[in-house]
């Protein structure tokens, strides 16, 4: 450590000539997140100093640099500083232009930083798909400061207060030391993530320099043919390690959208990429990822590294677009997730997401991989040619499904394998639209709550062995209650003919988990005026196998066991089997 002093934001800021680096292992721009609804950083900071006290110093921690020629690098402090600049821009501070600050390799961030120097630049219009998450963050971060800044009463006491009341301390440490000081300051706070450090250390290495020693020459124009390789070769290496913090920061967008962290459901910023990617390279779904590990997959020769870093950046460029390939291709989007719901403990999700990766363009074959899973067959049971003789065939998984779905009493003693046949039987039909291209299912739907009783089970009554009505929960019912039942077939099971129940899968049908209640037990015709009434939203409307089911003219016995009957011939189809 070199120096410490005492800095007000405005000596800070305005140091002339000076330019501010945002180096390559900082993350990016995050203060505008806001956690469960909680006010963010940015928020908490500018309320903090508009509520302060304007006439005595304000103290905001330290800000740790290393000192470059004219280059100030940000070691510690990124936040605040960029904070502060996107305040003197809102509060359209005269002297604002003045400052100089730049996110080293991240070229739309400092292209973003920049324009906002030009008085006709349009920021909202900036990356407007939101694909850049600096960009994106410093865009919130405006809104939330102009919010704020509305409130101030006196701009002219705030502009002073601000650059001459509150207060830094500066610290200047040697540059050799930054990586390394950067990781202490943020041990405890910050920790830089795996995934940041394998970013840095690729970056790191794309960065290299591949020119050779070279003797100089007696002769001018030897050298400047030298000087001329050197300049192109830094600008090549220059070009290219920007195209990869670009590409890299794209996939961490992609990966933390709220459709894509549901639809894999995951934490991890960077998704399923890096640990799939390094599973997939050691041929081992056990292998654990961490920055360590990762690095090992790089030579530590520098040179040949530089190589496989290139090679490697290729490997995760192509799994990237796989998944992204999976996601936006409609029909395998919907098998893939058809076929993850399946996987109750998720110890086998690599190995369904490996399978599907490998046979993207097989949308067949993944159709009946996802059909197979959706009645309990393993990864194994479905791909392998060699289970012992004794082990379970995915034949015996269907043929189980078949017995448990024929049961009389499907609701309370399948439940979840009618939940999941249901479910495919709607998926399925979402699959045939757009000249067989499928639309996206809403998956949202999907809960142990999505089983509905078409003819309302509150309305079936039935005499126990006592004689005694009861519903059909088993529940005692007064004499007077029966009033409210309309076929008198329901009183006695035996009319079913040994071919259903109230409780069998020919009256079950899919509703959105959050929608059941809306049916209660309303009679079926009260239930399709609801399902149908456009004026307002409900989601099941968006369930077409369903939908079937609700444009009948009617729902009785007859209908209950016909309904049975076409769903057993269908799922026997499906799974050809044979009586």
């Amino acid at each position: 450590m070199s120096k410490v002093e005492f800095k007000s934001i405005k000596d800070f800021l305005f140091q002339k000539d000076k330019t501010f680096i945002i180096p390559n292992y900082q993350r990016g721009y995050k203060w505008a997140v806001k956690k469960n609804n909680k006010q963010s950083a940015v928020e908490k900071l500018i309320k903090d100093l508009i509520n302060a006290n304007k006439q005595q110093e304000y103290f905001l921690q330290g800000i740790t640099v290393s000192e470059e020629d004219n280059n100030i690098i940000l070691i510690d402090g990124q936040q605040r500083t960029t904070t502060l600049y996107l305040l003197l821009w809102a509060l359209q501070y005269e002297k604002f232009k003045e400052i100089n600050l730049q996110y080293d390799i991240r070229e739309k961030s400092k292209e973003f930083i920049n324009k906002l120097k030009n008085d006709k630049f349009d920021y909202a219009s900036f990356d407007m798909e939101n694909n850049i998450q600096d960009v994106f963050y410093f865009k919130e971060a405006i809104k939330q400061i102009k919010t704020e800044i509305e409130k101030i009463e006196d701009r002219t006491e705030f502009h002073d207060f601000l650059l001459d009341k509150v207060t830094v301390i500066y610290i200047v440490i040697d540059k050799d030391k930054a990586t390394k000081t950067f990781t202490m300051i943020n041990g405890s706070k910050a920790t830089m993530l795996q995934e940041e450090l394998v970013k840095a250390e690729m970056l790191r290495r794309i960065s290299i320099p591949d020119i050779e020693n070279k003797q100089v020459s007696s002769s001018v124009e030897d050298n400047l043919n030298d000087l001329k390789e050197i300049i192109t070769k830094d600008w090549e290496t220059n070009a290219l390690r920007s195209r990869y913090a670009r590409e890299w920061d794209k996939w961490l967008y992609w990966w933390n959208r709220n459709d894509v962290k549901e639809y894999f459901n995951i934490k991890s910023p960077m998704g399923l990429l890096l640990d799939y990617f390094y599973k997939r390279k050691k041929d081992d779904k056990d292998a654990k990822f961490s920055f360590d590990n990762f690095k090992g997959l790089i030579t530590e020769n520098e040179k040949t590294g530089k190589q496989k870093t290139k090679l490697i950046f290729k490997e995760l460029r192509d799994l990237q677009k796989s998944f992204e390939d999976i996601f936006n291709s409609p029909k395998i989007y919907n098998y893939l997730k058809l076929a993850l719901i399946c996987s109750a403990d998720g110890k086998d999700k690599f190995e369904i997401i490996n399978y599907f990766i490998n046979n993207k363009k097989n949308e067949e074959l993944l159709a009946n991989y996802s059909k197979w899973r959706m009645v309990g067959a393993t990864h194994s049971q479905i791909t392998s040619g060699n289970l012992s003789e004794n082990e379970e065939t995915k034949e015996d998984k269907a043929q189980i499904a078949l017995d448990n779905l024929s049961d009389d009493f499907v609701y309370q003693n399948a439940y979840d394998t009618a939940l999941k046949q249901l479910l495919r039987l709607n998926v399925e039909e979402d699959n045939k639209l757009f000249d067989g291209k499928g639309r996206k299912f809403d998956f949202t739907i999907y809960g142990n709550k999505s089983l509905e009783h078409i003819h309302p089970k509150s309305k079936v009554y039935h005499k126990n062995e006592e004689e005694k009505l009861v519903d059909g929960n088993n529940n005692l019912l007064n004499e007077e209650k029966t009033k409210y039942e309309t076929d008198e077939n329901w009183l006695n099971r035996e009319d079913f003919n040994g071919n259903g129940t109230e409780h069998c899968i020919g009256n079950l049908v899919l509703l959105d988990k959050n929608e059941n209640s809306k049916f209660n037990d309303k009679s079926f015709e009260e239930k399709k005026v609801i399902y149908f009434n456009v004026n307002e939203v409900f989601k099941s409307r968006n369930l077409l196998h369903t939908i079937s089911v609700f444009a009948k003219s009617k729902w009785g016995i007859e209908d209950i066991q016909k309904n049975k009957e076409e769903f057993i011939k269908r799922f026997k189809t499906d799974y050809k089997i044979t009586d």
